[in-house]
């Protein structure tokens, strides 16, 4: 961490019962946005009663931090990553960067038991949790700007379309979704077809992982019946619904699929997605007239996959990641409108 880097002091906030304590980030990992901006963890109390804690990371304007810097913007940007992602995910760092250096201040959130908020949450994170958004979102409100853009990503890019169709307080002025599971059900018959079976496995594995380190405060009973699951069908059947209140896999799926709410957005969003995505069914992109939905704007792409989104690196992209460009150059045209 440099010498500019120290102007930027940790803060503790007291509210009710709940003390929220933001401190420096002293062991970053590899890969990450620590590695080159200030950061520092915020850990906030869901609203549920459950006792659990969300895990943010903050990297404040670099005009805050650093004499040489773009002009703080006056906008904060929310990140969410995707199932069994984290605020380190790759898509997270890169559009994080890109909105660092465009001006932005930046917020990542590990949705519950996800990165280092593992172990600080009893429940797990699904498809459809407004609530754990709306949290974060007045956080952001109440502490940093009136100004702020949410981008979700894979799952969240679902759980992001579902809230802001909702009738809530969304504090947020515009958003972006990439690579959403519009059709919970159908993305989860997708993911448990041949077509999808190494990704399914891959997340099958990881979540079993959670369940197997007792984080969760379920049964043995029920433990043993998840790690049975040999489906995401299964996992979301024995476990995901239950724990998350709903009386089944279907209602899960039912209830929070965020196709039933595009209707619903008055804001203006973005919602990207790739016609080769392996872990999503585009056949529900292409089901959607989208122009009756007039505060949507609509990228489709030949390819990308899931949250890739990667052409040959250039001096302009070293990385080659283009998604970046496309979601700031779309919450730059909000703040100038």
């Amino acid at each position: 961490m440099t010498s500019s880097n120290r102007e930027f002091k940790p803060r503790r906030f007291l509210e009710g019962r709940h003390l929220q304590t933001v401190y420096n980030v002293l062991f970053p990992p590899d890969n990450s946005l620590e590695d080159e901006y200030y950061s520092e963890s915020i850990l906030i109390p869901t609203n549920d009663g459950s006792g659990d804690l969300l895990w943010l990371e903050h990297n404040p304007p670099l005009s805050q931090i650093r004499k040489k810097a773009s002009k703080w913007n006056g906008h904060y940007l929310l990140l969410i990553h995707g199932m069994e992602g984290s605020s380190e995910s790759h898509y997270m760092v890169s559009v994080g960067k890109e909105a660092l250096n465009r001006g932005y201040g930046v917020v990542r959130m590990n949705l519950r038991n996800c990165g280092r908020g593992l172990g600080i949450a009893k429940k797990p994170y699904n498809a459809g949790q407004s609530e754990d958004l709306e949290v974060v979102l007045k956080y952001i409100y109440k502490h940093f700007s009136r100004s702020i853009f949410v981008s979700g990503f894979s799952l969240s890019a679902n759980m992001v379309i579902k809230f802001f169709g909702e009738k809530r307080e969304h504090y947020s002025k515009a958003f972006s979704a990439t690579s959403p599971p519009l059709d919970l059900k159908r993305s989860c018959d997708f993911i448990d077809s041949r077509a999808g079976n190494f990704y399914r496995d891959h997340f099958l594995d990881t979540m079993k992982e959670k369940v197997t380190s007792g984080v969760y405060e379920i049964t043995d009973k029920m433990k043993e019946r998840v790690l049975r699951s040999k489906s995401f069908f299964d996992f979301d059947d024995f476990f995901t619904a239950p724990i998350s209140g709903y009386a089944n896999v279907l209602e899960y799926y039912n209830i929070c699929s965020s196709i039933k709410y595009l209707g619903g957005i008055k804001i203006p969003g973005l919602i990207v997605h790739a016609d080769d995505d392996p872990v999503v069914p585009s056949e529900v992109w292409h089901e959607i007239r989208w122009k009756s939905f007039p505060m949507l704007q609509t990228v489709l792409t030949e390819k990308g996959g899931h949250v890739g989104f990667i052409s040959d690196p250039s001096p302009d992209n070293p990385e080659g990641r283009w998604l970046p460009k496309i979601l700031l150059d779309f919450f730059d045209s909000q703040i100038k409108s």
